[in-house]
């Protein structure tokens, strides 16, 4: 028994995540398939990295900032500083792992301006977020579940997505982002990780995915997205070139990777020094 699921595991060798990080840049495949772990949180990034977990967390739980009602003597801001505050309440037990090397103190500090800044200071945000949209009128009456893991043996593929809504007659996906949107629809890497989704939950509920939702909390933005063919085809060929990678292959550099970022960046330029060296570039 334990001998078929060390053989089971091997053979899902690529979650949703990797082919995401390859429409950013494939070498963050290769260097994570090779063993190089990502050192941390960068320097002078923490303030960002902190805010990205906290607005993930309160997409979690947007529900609760609904309505704007005064509440006896608390004012609407007070009531939405007061919910947020909840929200964000243990983040840090919850995200561990993300926040591991952060101070306690330098932590609590930008929780406490991003409270202020998101429940006071923010008022269309606020009204933004408060307002209708489908994935809200959906959660309402069906809920969710967070952080549903599934398997493909027959793509080899896992993956997590962040809200799975149940209804009658569908099942879809929902992703949160905290980067900025677009000013129309999705980005196009945010539709192929849907379409990967999509795919994962079309083998394990056998049904048709034929919509996800993508949330950009950043800027208080749900859109829906169609799960297209051409999505889907896409995914389907990162997936290929992902496996590939995996086994040894070593890709081309994105043109407009965000190197400056990136933890794997003098690991980068060594190997494109070994290479031009032995290719004579």
């Amino acid at each position: 028994m334990e001998e078929h699921k060390k053989e089971h595991s091997a053979t899902i060798n690529v979650r949703v995540s990797d082919v995401t990080q390859y429409m950013i840049c494939p070498r963050l495949v290769y260097f994570g398939a090779a063993g190089h772990k990502q050192s941390g949180i960068a320097e002078g990034k923490e303030k960002r990295v902190i805010e990205r977990i906290l607005l993930k967390e309160l997409a979690f739980n947007v529900q609760k900032l609904r309505g704007g009602e005064e509440e006896g003597e608390e004012t609407d801001k007070e009531v939405a500083k007061r919910i947020i505050e909840e929200v964000v309440d243990g983040v840090e037990r919850i995200y561990r792992e993300e926040l591991k090397g952060i101070g306690t103190d330098f932590f609590a500090a930008v929780k406490a301006a991003f409270i202020c800044r998101m429940g006071e200071g923010d008022a269309e945000w606020l009204r933004k977020v408060r307002k209708e949209n489908g994935v809200l009128a959906l959660e309402a009456v069906y809920g969710y579940e967070r952080e549903h893991t599934m398997v493909s043996e027959t793509l080899r593929m896992s993956g997590s997505v962040d809200k799975l809504i149940r209804t009658e007659a569908e099942i879809i996906p929902c992703m949160i982002k905290t980067g900025r949107c677009p000013e129309y629809g999705v980005w196009k890497s945010d539709r192929v990780q849907l379409a990967a989704y999509a795919m994962l939950i079309e083998e394990e509920f056998e049904t048709a995915v034929r919509r996800g939702f993508v949330e950009y909390i950043r800027n208080a933005e749900c859109r829906e997205s169609p799960i297209r063919k051409k999505d889907r085809a896409l995914a389907l060929q990162v997936l290929k070139r992902v496996k590939r990678i995996k086994e040894g292959a070593m890709p081309e550099k994105r043109d407009n990777a965000p190197c400056d970022n990136c933890s794997f960046l003098e690991l980068c330029e060594t190997k494109k020094t070994l290479l031009s060296a032995l290719f004579g570039r």
